[in-house]
């Protein structure tokens, strides 16, 4: 069976995607909603959503896009910049749960240049949608709740991959695939005409195994009394040395005697007197 190596798609054409998932009525039926509820029942209406919430995947991702709008409301953008804004993110999503395989750095410079494609006029290509200032709330927004939580929507959203492995070595043949065994059947014997001998291997295989083990139990213990006597050695070096530094400090101090008063001063039997 021909093996099939598994790549990276493309990703889609970076395009200006004004109107694309939320038309100009949807935008309209978005921006007279009021509360979490009433965006989750618009986005039901506008890209059937499922709302029951059995479906994990159908829960994550309607969040993703409640908080998406609700990012774009509480920041004033208009129709137009909440539309290609919710595109953004929408595309992003698609893009990175489109293979199971890592491409956070291809959607990363993917969604940079959807954002670039709506921030600068260059009609056809791209138009000036969002300023200077809505180009870095929509990237900060991006890179800290898609981004930060990328392998968990790959996670989630994608197949799990396994890898099964097949090994073939240059200038040897391939071994044929082993037969499956039949089982045949065996005639039954009297035990007293051919009396069952015990084999008189195992003995033999059992010391052939035991034969190995003592020779490296025998080379472990020798490595480590070797290593014990060194660390025994050493340390009985440093004891030895720090004991004599200590005696050479008490010697000093009885050559230097008792403190003599200093000049002026009176000695504690002066005193007493």
């Amino acid at each position: 069976m021909a093996s099939k190596r598994l790549e990276k798609p493309k990703l889609p054409e970076v395009k200006i995607c004004l109107w694309e998932d939320l038309t100009f009525s949807g935008m309209d039926l978005i921006q007279k909603a009021s509360t979490t509820e009433e965006i989750k029942q618009a986005l039901h209406q506008l890209l059937c959503i499922s709302l029951d919430g059995t479906e994990p995947h159908e829960a994550i991702l309607l969040d993703l896009y409640v908080y998406t709008l609700l990012f774009a409301k509480a920041h004033g953008f208009n129709k137009e910049q909440t539309s290609a804004f919710f595109s953004i993110v929408k595309r992003l999503h698609r893009a990175c749960t489109g293979t199971s395989l890592g491409n956070v750095q291809e959607c990363f410079q993917y969604t940079t240049e959807l954002v670039l494609c709506h921030s600068v006029r260059r009609p056809p290509f791209s138009i000036d949608l969002f300023n200077a200032d809505q180009v870095v709330l929509v990237t900060d927004y991006i890179l800290d709740t898609y981004f930060r939580h990328f392998k968990l929507y790959k996670y989630i959203f994608t197949p799990q991959l396994r890898l099964d492995l097949c090994l073939s070595y240059v200038g040897k043949p391939e071994t044929p695939p082993t037969p499956p065994a039949v089982e045949e059947e065996t005639p039954v014997v009297d035990s007293e005409e051919v009396p069952v001998e015990e084999p008189e291997t195992e003995g033999e295989e059992a010391a052939a195994v035991t034969a190995p083990v003592a020779d490296l139990r025998q080379f472990i213990e020798a490595r480590l009394a070797e290593q014990m006597s060194e660390l025994k050695t050493s340390i009985e070096g440093q004891m030895r040395a720090g004991e004599l530094t200590l005696n050479a400090k008490l010697s000093a101090m009885e050559q230097l005697g008792p403190a003599t008063p200093r000049q002026g001063e009176r000695s504690p039997k002066a005193k007493r007197k």
